[in-house]
């Protein structure tokens, strides 16, 4: 059997090179100096450490001056980078004399520096400092805490700085987008009359990288003046994005489930249900709620940042579990009222596939059940025509390859 291999014998370079093939997040850690002057330094290793007591580490080099210096402070702030803060970042890791000239900074409650922009800072006093190889461990005690913007922090990864997002996929749906606002130009003018005709908006959504992103969309209502849709995206998790369950781009049912985390059986149940009530009427309806609202339309907008947090993921999640009972209603009582938050169509392929979503919205309220049937059937009547103008383009394309 093979001795194991010494630390001492592992090159330092090799070392660098399989080490930055972890990606670690980048702060700065500030004090005030026992001379009364602002002081930083830039560390990758900072780690949360302990939960009872409250603990955090990093690893200066033990040959930093700029730690000697911090040392002499009873207290110290960690401020993690935002995603967009690379020149903060590489202005601290210069040579500059006086790193806070012309830098927007406030105090911490223990009075250290906290960096305008930052996604978070942590007050620390110092729980230990030891020696550990050419590093020293410092351990933090926590004492107050902030998290100060709701974004992606900035990573250092392969000896560069960037953030996450995962490039071959981001770029494999950026594809995949493209391919489906050129899908939907083909029913641009179904969609525009629509909207005009019935004074609403209607839009084409598509199933891109597991989200529902719409690709086209015009707003003719008078009474509800969005803010444009076009771009955004959903999670396409129960219960939204039932008509797209199973097709290109969408998740199949089981993963669409899983896409709730951990539910219990009442709400798997719940969602299959709907799914089956949509595959079986083959149409999509979704209710407004009393509290939909801008609050709603921000958690949309910041899902649809392509450099979104998961934090910001499980908070849609949340919003439409939370409203899961006004999708797919059982029953739709001929003698009710209905305040719609969209109504929806598919447009298939020759195989059956779902191509694009016809969607209805900004509906006026109050519509009775023979409005809304009439509603569904204006876009049913759309949605067949760009079924044969999407198969028609195709025939003429698949005869030009040939040619």
């Amino acid at each position: 059997m093979q001795a194991p291999t010494s630390a001492r014998q592992i090159d330092g370079a090799r070392f660098r090179e399989v080490l930055g093939s972890y990606p670690t997040g980048v702060a700065i850690v500030t004090c005030i100096d026992d001379t009364g002057v602002p002081a930083a330094m830039v560390i990758g290793t900072f780690t949360s450490v302990s939960l009872e007591p409250p603990l955090i580490g990093y690893l200066p080099m033990k040959t930093s001056r700029t730690f000697a210096r911090m040392r002499g402070a009873a207290t110290f702030c960690v401020n993690i980078l935002a995603a967009d803060q690379e020149a903060v970042c590489q202005h601290f890791a210069s040579s500059a004399e006086d790193k806070f000239a012309g830098l927007a900074w406030h105090s911490s409650p223990a009075g250290n520096p906290v960096i305008d922009g930052v996604v978070a800072w942590i007050d620390c006093d110092y729980a230990s400092v030891t020696e550990v190889g050419d590093h020293y461990m410092v351990l933090g005690g926590v004492l107050d805490m902030a998290l100060v913007r709701d974004t992606a922090p900035l990573l250092f990864f392969q000896r560069g700085y960037g953030r996450f997002s995962p490039g071959p996929l981001v770029a494999q749906a950026e594809r995949e987008t493209i391919e489906a606002v050129q899908l939907a130009e083909i029913g641009r003018d179904e969609m525009e009359a629509v909207a005009a005709e019935l004074g609403a908006e209607c839009s084409l959504v598509a199933a891109v990288g597991g989200d529902v992103v719409y690709v086209a969309t015009e707003n003719r209502s008078p009474q509800f003046r969005l803010r444009s849709r076009l771009g955004l995206r959903v999670p396409c998790a129960p219960p939204l994005g039932p008509l797209f369950v199973g097709s290109h781009g969408a998740p199949g049912e089981g993963e669409w489930i899983r896409r709730l985390g951990r539910p219990d059986q009442e709400t798997v149940d719940a969602a299959l249900s709907q799914l089956e009530r949509v595959r079986a009427r083959g149409w999509s309806i979704a209710l407004q709620g009393p509290d939909d609202g801008d609050s709603l339309e921000e958690l949309v907008a910041l899902y649809s940042d392509r450099h979104r947090t998961p934090g910001q993921e499980r908070r849609l999640l949340a919003a439409a579990k939370a409203r899961a009972g006004l999708h797919e209603p059982a029953e739709l009582p001929p003698d009710a009222s209905y305040d719609l938050r969209h109504l929806s169509v598919p447009v298939r392929d020759g195989a059956g596939q779902v191509l694009l979503v016809l969607r209805l919205s900004a509906l006026p309220p109050g519509a009775s059940l023979q409005q809304v049937q009439g509603w569904l059937g204006r876009l049913q009547e759309s949605a067949a025509r760009l079924e044969q103008s999407i198969a028609a383009r195709r025939a003429r394309c698949a005869f030009d390859r040939a040619a």
